[in-house]
């Protein structure tokens, strides 16, 4: 089911691309990912705070249920909201090789 991790996937860990620009414009996060030197201008990415802030924790040591806990520290969200949304943008970022799984 979209939207939803196995206990499994939360101890996976993902790393970003090296193969990408990320921009800061007016409270969003913009990433475009560069193939053979050339920026892909059809797979551009626009992350909202949130977003963005998911995306600084994806260090490549951290596993997503860390994810998860830390940004239930930080924001008012039921811990089931928060999975759903990371499982959603992890699925959309792999899916556009922005990230990939370094350790399951």
């Amino acid at each position: 089911m979209k939207g939803t991790m196995t206990s499994h996937q939360e101890s996976v860990i993902y790393a970003k691309s090296e193969n990408l620009v990320m921009r800061a414009v007016g409270g969003e996060t913009i990433l475009v990912p560069v193939r053979s030197n050339v920026g892909d201008l059809d797979s551009v990415f626009t992350l909202n705070a949130i977003a963005a802030r998911i995306w600084t924790l994806l260090d490549g040591k951290r596993n997503v249920d860390e994810v998860i806990d830390e940004l239930c520290r930080e924001y008012d969200a039921a811990p089931d909201v928060i999975r759903v949304d990371v499982a959603e943008l992890l699925a959309a970022l792999e899916e556009g090789k922005l990230v990939s799984r370094v350790r399951a």
